[in-house]
């Protein structure tokens, strides 16, 4: 392969939004820059750029900025002016601009400088933009809020949407997912598999791959709820459509009309906000959402990553961190834990499912939950207070088995042993040491009799207790089915959470179908 100078003399260079383009490798961000910059040069640069169309308008700041970069500078930093101005508005302002936002007006004009060979001193830019003023107030949804989103689900597609969001923590934009991109994994003799083998296996989760064939692709889950949600969403919607299953390649979040076609963020959001609007989650001012102290679609995300966080782990604190950022596509705790803290999808889902109990929106699954790990507490106290009772009935039979022993060992000596202790009326064993033997004997039955019927005692108390709290909890369940929200009862039993759901099951011999 070789270059040519006729080549090189025939480049053609192209257009500045052709450039611009082609600096942007991820599609999703190069829609968004585009958007942002023919906002930006078509609305607030109208005055200022001169042209009829948005590239026009581009190609007229380039060659301001090649030939007069004095002037690029000044319409620069007097954007950043004004932007700064409207975040110092009041927040309930219909003009209010939180600080974070500003970097999102310019870092599409910097990739059009930059690939345009555009020199601008962007340190000075910079120094302009505002303090920031907010990052303590906002937070993520709890789960008695998406509880009260589920509510008002008008469709298996609004229960799947907000279940997925809530279970993974993905971005809106990762919602842009196939079918082949939901891999269930089962749980079999108390271990995770993919392939689980004929019958039917319980699901412990499902494994989610985000952002396929980008260099941003990671691999996180969701709950059994969330799978068994989209199943069901799944099924009556293709069956709506086609009669037909959905193929592998086949997006999963589809419009409603129409030929099957993956529904846009935008979209998506709106059903969101019409559930959190309906609970009374956001309010609208004026005929707008306005920004609140939970964000629509990253509240679930914060959601995720505060449960899990807070979660334990039977890995090491660290080790478990790093996992659990993974699972929110991020690199780990430092640069290099890609590289050398290497990890497999099943390792992850035993990470995972730690926290399915707490990321489980459904009180009655939770519920369910809870009442069978307080059985197997039950169960494993009862086998503990068995051993114990064996153990110490052993030490007695040990002792008897000792006493005798001495009784009979020497023959003769033992018989001078008894005779010189009877005789001790007449001073040949002082009356003391002799109550004193037959004191500490007694005693040392006393004790071992004692400790066996304490022991008793503090099991069939704690038995006892445990059995009346999941009669309380079935006749609760009995008085409330189908309600969703956090009842706390979770927190019973060991405080160690389920490794699997428990009550969902695989879809048989044709298990890796979508649904």
């Amino acid at each position: 392969m070789k270059l040519t100078v006729d080549e090189i003399a025939m480049m053609d260079e192209g257009s500045p939004l052709d450039l611009f383009r082609q600096g942007i490798r991820a599609e999703k961000t190069r829609e968004k820059y585009t958007r942002m910059l023919r906002m930006t040069v078509c609305e607030i640069m109208e005055d200022v750029l001169k042209g009829d169309d948005f590239e026009k308008r581009l190609t007229y700041l380039i060659r301001h900025g090649k030939e007069q970069p004095d002037w690029t500078l000044r319409v620069l930093l007097k954007l950043s002016e004004k932007l700064r101005a409207r975040t110092e508005l009041p927040k309930d302002h219909t003009d209010y601009l939180n600080p974070a936002s500003i970097p999102n007006y310019f870092k599409p004009l910097k990739k059009l400088f930059d690939m345009c060979d555009v020199t601008i001193p962007w340190k000075r830019v910079y120094a302009t933009y505002p303090e920031l003023d907010n990052v303590a107030e906002s937070r993520g949804w709890t789960r008695e809020e998406i509880a009260k989103m589920l509510r008002h689900a008008r469709d298996p597609m609004d229960r799947a949407l907000v279940l997925v969001l809530s279970s993974s923590g993905v971005r809106a934009g990762g919602l842009d997912l196939a079918w082949g991109d939901v891999t269930p994994i089962y749980l079999v003799d108390g271990r995770l598999a993919l392939d689980p083998g004929p019958g039917d296996h319980k699901i412990a989760c499902a494994a989610l791959r985000v952002y396929r064939g980008s260099p941003e692709c990671y691999t996180t889950f969701i709950t059994p709820e969330a799978h068994c949600a989209l199943q069901e969403y799944g099924r009556d919607t293709w069956r709506d459509l086609r009669g037909l299953e959905a193929s592998p390649s086949d997006p999963v979040f589809i419009r409603s009309k129409g030929a099957p076609v993956q529904a846009s963020e935008k979209l998506l959001e709106k059903r969101i906000r019409r559930m959190v609007t309906q609970a009374r989650l956001h309010d609208k001012n004026g005929g707008q959402v306005r920004r609140h102290k939970v964000p629509l679609m990253n509240g679930f995300r914060r959601f995720f990553n505060k449960v899990g966080k807070e979660a334990l782990s039977h890995d090491s604190p660290l080790a478990a961190l790093i996992k659990k950022e993974y699972m929110m596509g991020h690199q780990g705790t430092t640069p290099l834990d890609q590289n050398y803290f290497k990890t497999d999808v099943l390792e992850l889902a035993a990470e995972y499912v730690n926290v399915v109990p707490e990321l489980t929106i459904d009180d009655s699954e939770r519920l369910k939950r809870s009442t069978r790990r307080m059985a197997e507490n039950i169960q494993r106290m009862e086998n503990e207070k068995d051993a114990k009772i064996e153990r110490l009935e052993g030490q007695v039979r040990s002792m008897e088995e000792k006493m005798s022993k001495i009784v009979d060992l020497g023959g003769s000596r033992a018989a001078e042993i008894l005779k010189a202790i009877l005789a001790s009326k007449t001073g040949g064993v002082p009356a003391d040491a002799l109550d004193s033997f037959t004191d500490m004997m007694r005693h040392l039955g006393a004790v071992q009799e004692d400790e066996m019927r304490k022991m008793r005692a503090e099991y069939d108390a704690k038995i006892d207790g445990l059995e009346r709290t999941i009669e309380r909890m079935a006749k609760g369940e009995n008085a409330g089915s189908g309600r969703a929200g956090g009842s706390g009862e979770d927190n019973a039993g060991d405080g160690k959470g389920d490794t699997a759901d428990g009550d969902m099951h695989g879809p048989g011999p044709h298990r890796r179908d979508p649904f």
